[in-house]
């Protein structure tokens, strides 16, 4: 009887060991992101609610826990009931591997119940911050601001309004490009000076094209000039989005004011192109 009653001491003594080092591990409540998009109560002043947002920051309760694709199940380690919140990141100036949470939206925010196994569905919504200035928008629902850079050169042409409902991208207007053999080119400037502020800053595009363009700034500093290209799209065949990045060449140039120069180029070997753009708002703070 002793040597049994030792043998199951033992036993029950390893168990518990077993315990100590391997305890048991918490089994997560998922949550299931849909989608992310945004809405708005203020279209006068934000503009259209286009997005692509691309990933989630996510915290708990306060706490970040990482970023993921939208969309996603995402594991969440909790032992009560928890505030998950979303914050919006997208592909900064168009580049997938740099996902940069946006400064203009607010976070979304739900609270979770403890369900160990279990799935929530969930479609998050983002909102324009109060605080975004938005400095220019240009959705060519009235009209174009946007000329012609260099109206002498033959080989240049002019981005222009068009109502057709096939190329606009919503409500009744977009703006076209039009390239040819004849008219390879096209460079065009906002036709006013936008007053801009330095920190964070945003131009945003929807955009569908089968030739590349290129968005860029330009700004006076002590009486002189000076453009850059800013960010770059590729061809998409269905309609797009870009958030650029604007801060370095705010600060580069201590800028106070810039125009935005739209440019596209006839690819060698391509006889016609086009660009379509909708939506261009310049945000900063």
């Amino acid at each position: 009887m002793r040597v049994l009653t030792t043998a199951v001491i033992a036993a029950a003594f390893f168990t518990q060991g077993c315990n100590l080092i391997n305890p048991a591990e918490t089994v997560p409540t998922y949550i299931r992101l849909d989608s992310f998009k945004v809405k708005t109560n203020e279209p006068s002043r934000t503009g259209s609610a286009s997005s692509r947002i691309t990933s989630a920051f996510v915290y708990v309760d306060n706490s970040f826990i990482g970023a993921y694709d939208v969309p996603s199940t995402i594991p969440l380690m909790i032992k009560k009931d928890a505030v998950v919140t979303f914050g919006a990141g997208v592909n900064y100036s168009g580049l997938k591997s740099y996902q940069y949470l946006y400064p203009f939206y607010y976070n979304d925010t739900v609270t979770v119940k403890y369900a160990p196994g279990k799935t929530v569905n969930y479609g998050a919504y983002a909102k324009y911050t109060e605080a975004a200035q938005f400095r220019w928008v240009e959705d060519f629902e009235t009209g174009n601001s946007l000329t012609e850079l260099n109206d002498n050169s033959a080989s240049d042409t002019s981005l222009i309004r068009i109502t057709d409902p096939s190329k606009v991208y919503e409500g009744g207007g977009s703006g076209q490009i039009i390239l040819s053999t004849t008219h390879t080119t096209s460079e065009s400037i906002n036709n006013r000076d936008i007053t801009i502020k330095q920190g964070e800053g945003f131009i945003e595009v929807n955009y569908r094209c089968d030739v590349p363009f290129e968005i860029g700034l330009q700004t006076t500093t002590n009486g002189a000039l000076y453009y850059e290209p800013i960010a770059g799209a590729k061809a998409s065949e269905s309609w797009n989005k870009i958030y650029i990045g604007i801060q370095s060449f705010l600060g580069k140039y201590n800028a106070t004011a810039c125009r935005v120069l739209i440019k596209a180029s006839l690819p060698e070997g391509q006889t016609s192109g086009y660009v379509y753009l909708d939506n261009i708002k310049l945000i900063t703070y």
